[in-house]
């Protein structure tokens, strides 16, 4: 397979162009943004003054270190009221209304998939994929947070997009829920690989780009290469479960074109990790002028940004 990639350096943030035909997008996951409304549903609810500090911290990002991307995916909100909240406050320092587009999956703690969209961008579809999908090995969902479709437009350009937020790595090395979590894992990344094929063989011509917080590791961690069971190249050298090749049409991770040095999104143990995609198939239109990780700042997210510039 062959992209036309053009990248421009990966330093957190270049001077970006401000060409009509130049957009961006960014992924973060949000570590957790609960609101201070008691939805009688369990779940965390934090107090108006720690809420508006977030939200005005989201917001001062936005519009400041990321500098108002047009697509923005979030994991780890809560619900429409947090997007909102988010989008007036841009709105009140930049004069752009971002649209909040959720959806409701079945988080027991209540955390969910969105996303802000600028408004030059038209949604033509929204659809929540494998709400109601089990996992065999227990009959309880296969999805906390099911994954976000989107489908955008501008002027006569179409983008789709799928928000990914999938199963953590806790769990794996404990004896009486290892084999839980390992198959979740798995039937997780390979029911999303087989739509990425299902999705390439039915829309031939569509520019397609996968992203989010897989918590997934390249190189593989031992029991399950999720990131490459989606990419369509799954390494089970050295798994313990093995996992198919689902997809004719390997897509592309875009990551790669950061600097190893500056490649991670998340530290765990003093190591760093690269938890955070963006993988975009063979008939991705846009190129890709620029990608690159945030630092982390620990006041905002566990988890860097991941912002990426792409010119039609």
């Amino acid at each position: 397979m062959l992209l036309t990639l053009t990248l421009m350096g990966a330093l957190f943030f270049p001077a970006l162009s401000v060409a009509s035909e130049s957009f961006r997008i960014l992924s973060q996951n949000m570590y957790r943004l609960f609101d201070d409304i008691d939805d009688g549903k369990g779940e965390k609810v934090v107090s108006e003054k720690k809420f508006r500090h977030r939200v005005d911290t989201a917001a001062g990002k936005i519009t400041g270190q990321f500098r108002l991307p047009d697509i923005i995916a979030l994991q780890e909100v809560e619900n429409l009221n947090v997007l909102d909240r988010i989008s007036k406050k841009i709105f009140s320092i930049s004069g752009i209304k971002y649209y909040s587009i959720i959806r409701e999956g079945n988080d027991i703690s209540g955390i969910n998939i969105g996303y802000l969209m600028h408004p030059k961008f038209e949604i033509n579809t929204i659809r929540q994929l494998f709400k109601h999908d089990l996992l065999p090995y227990d009959q309880t969902p296969l999805f906390s947070r099911p994954p976000l479709y989107l489908r955008a437009c501008f002027e006569s350009s179409c983008l789709s997009l799928l928000n990914l937020h999938l199963r953590s790595m806790r769990g794996l090395r404990s004896a009486s829920r290892n084999k839980r979590v390992s198959l979740k894992r798995l039937a997780q990344a390979t029911a999303i690989a087989r739509w990425i094929d299902d999705f390439q063989r039915s829309r031939p011509k569509e520019s397609l780009l996968v992203l989010g917080d897989f918590n997934a590791l390249t190189p593989t961690d031992s029991f399950v290469d999720m990131a490459g069971t989606i990419r369509g190249d799954p390494d089970n050298s050295k798994t313990s479960l093995a996992a198919k090749d689902w997809i004719e049409e390997d897509l592309i991770d875009l990551t790669r074109n950061i600097p190893q040095r500056r490649r991670y999104s998340y530290i765990y143990r003093k190591k760093k990790q690269i938890l955070d995609y963006m993988l975009v198939n063979a008939r991705f239109k846009p190129q890709l002028r620029n990608i690159a990780f945030s630092r982390i700042d620990y006041k905002f997210s566990d988890h860097a940004a991941l912002i990426a510039e792409f010119s039609w």
